[in-house]
């Protein structure tokens, strides 16, 4: 029973979540005595409906107290009087709260989860409502409402799709290249529109391709009558304004290379790490150099800012070796190569370098938040705050999905340490792995390296017999784990160092413990601290043994990370329209796209990588094309549209979407008319800064290696869509980035998680 003594018709105030702050002009309108069913949900007794400026909600009992009172010096009205509507509520309740904010029009349901094509967070409920100003009539919000998708089962696609609409690209590419399949299926069209006919006239030739030539991978086309007109011209060789079926037969293969053409053309491969290279001006006419970060022995950290973009990055001044200080210029150029190579969410990120005279300057995104060993000693030195064991479970989740994706790209970090994890923000557990100095790239047929490298304390028994694999680095985390959890290390020998001992003492001890005996117990693992799922995961991965180790991806698919999962990101409405229309831009425009992507960061980085993530099911730094392919499908785009989405997607024809090309296409509608951005961008291309960018800069940013002599083969083409003749100015640039694309209706798509 209600025990706070509100009852229907009250008028109070009520703490708006979205707002912040408490509303002056709410009223009750329900408050039921006893458990019932209402808006589809099972409402306890003592809860009370509110309406107010800031929207419709269900407040359950326990919350009632810190979220509802009266209004000050309210007269008493009835809801009638107070309302034309009543709202409903949609969507769940998390201890009476919302899990999201109200529709900003007050139509009383929640707002669509995830991000608009604009890469903003959704502040309607769904389309429909916002083209109806929040009218709240029954009509007035779409199959997509709330997201109210997300909770509809969408049937196995391969089961109810015909071979052909299953896999549309193979099946027009097959015709295309089969004159005699594709003749086949012209003359049983001819023969279903004509019957014994032996002309086909204008009217049956348009119905024909427009309803029955793509019919089998359920498409239908638009003729214009000047299109009519051309084939009539070209292929009526009697001059009867009619066809015979073998001048239909041409029809059909004309449409057909069209439609290659226009759906799934010759991609100009790109790779991210392509565009990590020297500038040749100097840093400080790029950048405007701040406040020093940091200095060690090889060189000096400053915090800076592109003078175009805006954009913070961080410079890392290393001193070229110079008698015996300094690094080897060619130790300092792999590293840079290294984290160029290793596109991932989580893997710092190098936009480019500086070649001077006594030093080179990396140019990298920043960390805000310090390194992980840090923020440890706050908890264990400093007496700080702890951190939860959620955090814990987050970081070894971002740090092993870096490692998974180094793996498969045969890359060994073998410097793994909590120095050389970052944290991205001070309030957050996000975290980019660093420090490539010595990252090795193994070839596939060798697996095993020789070369000793390492900090001892991280070191696993196999570095010391010099039979090194990627294990390593899985037992490397398997102590920073250990780190996490007690502050302290799994293995160590005697220190201080007992009297008469030395380093070199210490270090034979050390490795001696390593190899032989067990991690040491801790008191924060038989007190509790952390639950047996996280201990479990810790004896596998520090298990001496690598062949009994599991690798960084089997560590994924231990129970522990289950036990913390949490709510499934959305691909939203929004991003599969940007992904859609990126599918529907010239390839040199694309090419542009992941430029940008990898030179600028974004505000809603962070919920990208958590889609990227999330749907990442093998944890390898890609979405695979099977699987984002049934992710897709699941949103409601038809069978063609998937298929473009992963072509254009897949720029460098990998067979999976890597994570640059993933944000390229999701950004590609809000940074497209952003005039900073596409300055930037515009002088990056221009590499002699002459105010103007020649075929030749495109070809020197993007024509390396082996995909050179694609791009200089079809770049001439693209550049014909530029509508104007090259050199191209910054305002020609601005209006070929700027140019409308066609974007799919936001009703026709649906939200998943």
């Amino acid at each position: 029973m209600a025990t706070h003594g509100f009852k229907e018709g009250d008028r109070v105030e009520v703490f708006s979540n979205s707002r912040g702050n408490w509303v002056t002009d709410g009223v009750i309108l329900h408050a039921p005595k006893a458990d019932c069913l209402m808006d589809g949900f099972s409402i306890p007794s003592g809860a009370l409906k509110v309406h107010s400026s800031a929207g419709t909600k269900w407040i359950l009992p326990a919350d009632v107290a810190t979220n509802v009172r009266p209004a000050a010096g309210a007269a008493e009205a009835t809801a009638d009087q107070s309302l034309g509507f009543g709202g409903s509520l949609g969507g769940a309740m998390t201890a009476g709260k919302p899990d999201r904010p109200l529709c900003k029009l007050n139509c009383g349901r929640f707002v669509q989860p995830g991000l608009s094509k604009g890469m903003k967070p959704f502040d309607t409920c769904c389309k429909r409502c916002a083209s109806s100003k929040g009218r709240g009539g029954p009509d007035d919000h779409d199959a997509n409402c709330q997201g109210a998708r997300l909770s509809v089962k969408v049937p196995d696609l391969k089961r109810i799709v015909t071979v052909e609409a299953e896999d549309p690209k193979r099946w027009l590419t097959d015709l295309a290249a089969n004159h005699v399949m594709l003749r086949q299926h012209a003359e049983r069209i001819f023969s279903e529109s004509m019957g014994s006919s032996s002309k086909m006239d204008p009217k049956h030739l348009k119905q024909a391709v427009e309803s029955r030539l793509l019919a089998p991978i359920e498409v239908t086309l638009s003729v214009s009558d000047d299109t009519l007109k051309k084939w009539l011209t070209d292929f009526d060789t009697a001059g009867k304004g009619s066809l015979d079926v073998a001048g239909f037969d041409k029809v059909c293969r004309e449409v057909f290379n069209d439609r290659i053409l226009a759906w799934f053309p010759t991609k100009l491969p790109v790779k991210a790490h392509s565009f990590v290279r020297q500038n040749p001006q100097a840093p400080d006419a790029v950048y405007e150099f701040g406040e020093k970060l940091g200095e060690g022995s090889f060189g000096i950290v400053h915090g800076v800012t592109h003078r175009l973009s805006g954009e913070k990055r961080v410079c890392k001044k290393i001193a070229k070796l110079k008698g015996k200080s300094g690094m080897k210029e060619s130790e300092i150029l792999s590293e840079i190569e290294s984290m160029a190579m290793l596109d991932h969410p989580n893997v710092i990120k190098v936009y480019e370098y500086f070649n001077e005279h006594d030093s080179i300057s990396q140019i990298m995104e920043p960390c805000y938040g310090g390194e992980l060993q840090d923020r440890i000693d706050d908890v264990f030195k400093k007496g700080k705050p702890a951190y939860s064991e959620e955090f814990i479970c987050d970081v070894m989740k971002q740090t092993l999905r870096a490692l998974a994706f180094m793996h498969e790209e045969r890359f060994m970090h073998k410097d793994l340490k909590p120095q050389n994890i970052m944290l991205c923000d001070k309030d957050s557990s996000s975290i980019k792995v660093i420090d490539f100095g010595l990252a090795e790239l193994f070839e596939a047929d060798k697996p095993v390296s020789d070369q000793f490298a390492g900090t001892l304390l991280y070191m696993a028994p196999e570095v010391f017999r010099l039979e090194l694999t990627v294990k390593v680095d899985v037992w490397a985390a398997g102590v920073i784990l250990y780190n996490l959890v007690t502050g302290d290390y799994p293995f160590m020998a005697p220190w201080p160092l007992p009297p008469g001992r030395d380093m070199e003492w210490w270090q034979a001890e050390l490795q001696r413990v390593i190899q032989t005996q067990s991690y040491r117990p801790h008191a924060r693992f038989q007190n509790g601290a952390v639950s047996p799922a996280c201990r479990s995961l810790l004896d596998q991965m520090l298990q001496k043994d690598p062949r009994s180790r599991p690798d960084a991806a089997g560590c994924l698919e231990h129970r522990w990370f289950k036990q913390f999962c949490q709510t499934a990101p959305t691909l939203s409405v929004g991003v599969t329209q940007c992904l859609e229309a990126y599918s529907g831009m010239p390839e040199l425009k694309k090419a542009f796209f992941l430029l940008m992507a990898h030179q600028f960061s974004t505000p809603v980085i962070n919920e990208l990588r958590e889609i990227f993530t999330h749907f990442d099911v093998s944890n390898r730094g890609s979405l695979s094309a099977a699987s984002f392919r049934e992710v897709l499908h699941n949103t409601g785009a038809t069978n063609l549209q998937v298929e473009k989405m992963l072509h254009a997607l897949d720029k460098d024809d990998s067979g999976s979407v890597d994570w640059t090309e993933f944000i390229a296409a999701a950004l590609s509608i809000s940074i497209c008319g952003n005039k900073q951005l596409v300055e930037a961008s515009f002088a990056t291309l221009d590499r002699d800064c002459d105010g103007k960018i020649t075929p030749q800069d495109i070809e020197s940013t993007f024509a390396h290696g082996d995909v050179g002599e694609i791009w200089r083969r079809h770049l001439p083409d693209e550049l014909l869509k530029l509508a104007a003749s090259p050199p191209y100015t910054l305002d020609q640039f601005e209006k070929y980035m700027g140019q409308r694309v066609r974007i799919t209706g936001g009703n026709k798509l649906a939200p998943v998680e």
